[in-house]
């Protein structure tokens, strides 16, 4: 990756640990007796321009080329770049649902839903809120049983508690105790009457829950203690394959990497297709032609001091049959134009060969990230075109000299130059 100073001053030229610099931006190194170059040359305004033109397109452009880089590489990266990503579609979401992550195999399933599974749920009698509360005064004590588990739980109701006060205790004591059964208090719309409702917190059969008064009669007096919802297994199969149960709604599809969500039980298999997630990938294919024509604009602004042959260069590795064919076209000046619905019908038609194509080895990506390292190891000054060489060999045998000039040799080695 390049290394770059964003101060466009003139040590900020090179990448960190370039080791050739360009003498020719480089005016410190002045003695008592100025050297021919600090007296007839440093102080020209052509000059002094000229160095600040140079700099600030090395500068621009090797920094616009590792920001376009870093949106090859995204592209490379064969665990997080967006060829790896999935979209998972239901043809009937109110049956089934089902999502896939990075690197799921590209596959249609039938999914049967014979059953969901349920939570139990323990409904209670509906209570005037207003009225004395029904449930013991002083201590009530009660047994909640879940997976082979029994916890003991207390709550105190006082003399003067109405049955909205005392359904209140009672919900906060069974949710304190994090029994893996909650609690809540439901009222009726019409009447304003309020029920006590326990339901265990996941579904199937193993979280089936007892409870049972131990001191007082907070459950028998609420009605909580027989069950309104049995908890249940999901009972389903996938491709016409054997009936298969669960304890859980969310089964899997693909060791983790793709599941489906049971919502309601099905007639009919509802189809769940596992495929790449096109829009990520035109996405980040986008991002690469802004990066690289971002780059191409500062390749032309350095036009006066750049190498034309790098223009060239990067230029010829963009053309190309098989980049018009999946939507990537050169434009007549050098830039790049993404058509995003003939790329959209490659990766629909051919995916495989048409990602090859973007950040496979050789592929696009991969070349303009090889392109942007090779200038990153380079010096800069073999980005200079001859007459801005011409002008750094100069200024690295005058910074040497320390010798004085007739006066009538003023101006002309500047114009010779130019």
């Amino acid at each position: 990756m390049l290394s770059i100073n964003s101060n466009n001053s003139i040590n900020s030229m090179y990448p960190i640990n370039r080791t050739v610099p360009l003498s020719f931006l480089s005016s410190n190194r002045l003695s008592a007796n100025p050297s021919l170059f600090s007296m007839f040359v440093s102080k020209s305004k052509t000059y002094e321009q000229y160095v600040k033109t140079a700099a600030t397109g090395i500068v621009n452009f090797l920094k616009s080329a590792q920001d376009m880089q870093a949106s090859a590489l995204k592209l490379m990266q064969k665990e997080s770049s967006s060829i790896q990503a999935r979209t998972a579609e239901s043809s009937d979401s109110k049956k089934v649902t089902a999502i896939a992550s990075a690197g799921a195999a590209s596959k249609t399933y039938e999914v049967k839903v014979n059953a969901i599974a349920t939570s139990q749920t323990n409904s209670g009698t509906l209570l005037s809120k207003a009225n004395p509360s029904i449930v013991s005064k002083g201590t009530n004590q009660f047994n909640i049983t879940i997976g082979g588990k029994t916890t003991k739980v207390s709550a105190f109701i006082s003399d003067n508690d109405t049955n909205d006060q005392a359904l209140t205790k009672l919900k906060d004591a069974v949710n304190a105790s994090k029994t893996g059964v909650t609690a809540s208090i439901v009222t009726d719309d019409k009447t304003g009457n309020k029920k006590l409702e326990l339901s265990s917190d996941k579904t199937g059969a193993d979280q089936a829950f007892e409870v049972e008064d131990v001191t007082g009669n907070a459950m028998s007096a609420t009605g909580v203690k027989n069950a309104t919802q049995l908890a249940s297994n999901a009972s389903y199969s996938v491709n016409g394959g054997a009936t298969q149960t669960s304890q859980s709604n969310t089964i899997d599809l693909e060791k983790g990497k793709a599941t489906a969500t049971l919502v309601a039980s099905s007639v009919d298999a509802v189809k769940i297709q596992i495929k790449p997630d096109e829009d990520k990938v035109i996405a980040q294919v986008k991002d690469l032609v802004t990066s690289y024509n971002a780059m191409h604009a500062r390749l032309k602004e350095a036009g006066g001091v750049m190498n034309s042959s790098v223009r060239k260069s990067m230029e010829s590795l963009v053309g190309s049959s098989t980049y018009e064919r999946i939507g990537i076209h050169r434009n007549g000046d050098g830039t790049l134009k993404l058509d995003e619905e003939q790329l959209k019908k490659s990766l629909s038609s051919n995916f495989e060969q048409t990602t090859k194509a973007i950040s496979g080895n050789y592929g696009l990506a991969d070349r303009l990230s090889s392109v942007a390292e090779r200038y990153n190891e380079v010096p800069a000054s073999s980005l200079l075109n001859s007459k801005a060489r011409q002008l750094q060999q100069f200024a690295m045998y005058q910074s040497s000299m320390q010798i004085a000039t007739p006066t009538q040799a003023r101006g002309w080695i500047v114009n010779s130059l130019y």
